[in-house]
């Protein structure tokens, strides 16, 4: 059968992956302007807008707050999509859209856009570190928890079958 609840959330999942891979275009975007600059083909004034020891403490702010974002990445996914079993949560009583992608996997895509924004803020940190301090290695520092946080919370379509599953007590999910 066609346009079944599997090929509905491959479709969900595709587009879902389209924004990710957007997002993440982005943060190339950010080194490409960090090399720019870094090269001399656009000129920055030589003298950083922030240094010394209020540098520093910002640039261990932002490493700090860094690392609280993974445990807030888990814990926004986990609630928006109550995966803690849900049981004893509110029940949900608002009138359900017509059966459509948006509406039966919209959690699902809203869970992984946000975890793809706050994949990238890591990267937006070092951006303005670099701004700040023209130092580049701190751009690329954050640069790589950004890329460490998509390679670990980028969503599997996987989790994706096992959440809709959950979402629908007895009756499976049929393939197409």
């Amino acid at each position: 059968m066609r346009g079944g609840p599997v090929d509905k959330l491959r479709a969900a999942y595709r587009v879902s992956v389209i924004i990710g891979l957007a997002i993440m275009a982005s943060l190339l975007v950010y080194a490409i302007i960090v090399g720019l600059f870094e090269s001399g083909s656009i000129a920055l004034s030589d003298t950083p807008a922030l240094s010394g020891s209020g540098f520093e403490l910002l640039k261990y702010t932002l490493l700090a707050a860094s690392a609280i974002i993974f445990i807030v990445i888990r814990f926004v996914s986990a609630r928006l999509l109550n995966v803690d079993g849900g049981r004893d949560q509110v029940v949900d009583t608002r009138p359900r859209p017509v059966a459509g992608i948006e509406a039966e996997f919209g959690r699902l895509t809203t869970a992984s856009i946000i975890t793809y924004a706050l994949c990238e803020t890591p990267a937006i940190f070092g951006l303005v570190l670099y701004f700040l301090g023209r130092n580049s290695a701190d751009f690329y520092l954050f640069l790589m928890v950004s890329l460490f946080y998509f390679a670990t919370n980028f969503p599997r379509f996987s989790q994706w079958e096992e959440w809709y599953r959950k979402q629908q007590p007895g009756q499976g999910m049929k393939r197409s």
